[in-house]
């Protein structure tokens, strides 16, 4: 096996820094902004009850008949396992500019402690970047052992092919017929001509009686693209001239008095009206076996290697729980 660890500079000019700089990646939003309840400590499979109840009421009589129903049932949350491994040779740093932090015994070689840090630091961005966009973009379909379907047949990127470990919100929610749609949906737009308020208020239109007016982090929110995000506020820069505040600052995040939550994980062209909030009342769940597996295990290979592994054990799922309570407006197709 290849190693991971690859490093192209081993030039040295002067002291060397005591911390690393890591790239920006994006986190996981869906999860940090309460969009989504996460229930923990699932190790198979867990079902999450539902009850409604209906035809309640009929006409007095003096000895009566039963009359309506009361319906039980539930949404299942089946976890699937992922992992990632890696594999290196602290003694690859002998030749950087870390060396002289390096154990001085050649038989205790391990990581900088600068060097450990960081590496772990910015991992674990990456798994945060990963599930964030695996919750809404998630296909098992694209498994290459369960056809290896192309993403952009479906109105995905390529890129979107890593997302195969278990089916995501979007898909989900495309494959249930209960589902409430936007007809006729297209690539969104902003500016002055552009269509995205228009396409918002298709949407919103839908919305079922019982969600409108909750208003806040709790109640009906509008989920939507980074890239969204911009063409909203540029639609707003232009159309709102001298009605609002300087297009300069940090505006009001709303729209018909709905928190508009800009999510990293959803997709272009993609929004969600619906009731995600972080407890049990949220319409969005997602299911993990805990949460204490973000964190990641450093140790040697075995007792005979000089080289040591960094390994993460994860399992998730994510589901909905009415999808006859949540409008969705995508170009992509199940």
């Amino acid at each position: 096996m290849a190693e991971a660890l690859v490093l192209t500079d081993q030039t040295y000019a002067g002291d060397v820094a005591s911390y690393m700089i890591t790239r920006n990646v994006v986190g996981a939003d869906t999860i940090q902004k309460g969009a989504i309840y996460v229930e923990e400590t699932i190790k198979k499979k867990r079902t999450i009850p539902r009850v409604e109840v209906s035809n309640l009421f009929q006409k007095r009589m003096a000895t009566p008949t039963s009359s309506g129903n009361i319906t039980v049932d539930g949404r299942v949350i089946q976890p699937q396992d992922l992992m990632l491994y890696l594999e290196f040779n602290p003694r690859d740093f002998e030749a950087h500019w870390y060396a002289a932090q390096l154990n001085p015994k050649l038989l205790d070689a391990q990581l900088p402690a600068t060097a450990e840090t960081f590496i772990t630091m910015q991992v674990m961005k990456r798994v945060n970047e990963f599930f964030e966009n695996h919750i809404w973009k998630g296909r098992t379909m694209y498994d290459i052992d369960n056809g290896a379907l192309d993403p952009t047949t479906k109105g995905g990127v390529a890129g979107d092919a890593n997302y195969f470990y278990f089916d995501g919100l979007i898909y989900k929610a495309l494959s249930d017929a209960n589902t409430i749609q936007v007809g006729s949906p297209v690539a969104l737009t902003g500016g002055a001509a552009g269509n995205i308020i228009t396409q918002f208020q298709a949407g919103y239109s839908l919305v079922p009686q019982a969600n409108l007016y909750r208003y806040g982090p709790n109640g009906l929110r509008l989920f939507i693209s980074y890239a969204d995000q911009q063409k909203y506020e540029n639609t707003l820069q232009l159309l709102t001239t001298f009605k609002n505040q300087d297009s300069t600052e940090k505006g009001i995040n709303r729209y018909n008095g709905y928190d508009v939550v800009p999510l990293a994980g959803l997709p272009a062209n993609t929004f969600f009206w619906a009731m995600g909030t972080p407890d049990i009342s949220s319409n969005l769940w997602m299911g993990i076996n805990s949460t204490e597996d973000n964190e990641l295990q450093l140790a040697r290979l075995q007792p005979n290697s000089e080289l040591f592994f960094l390994k993460g054990l994860f399992k998730a799922d994510v589901q909905i729980g009415f999808t006859d309570q949540l409008v969705m407006y995508t170009t992509m197709t199940a």
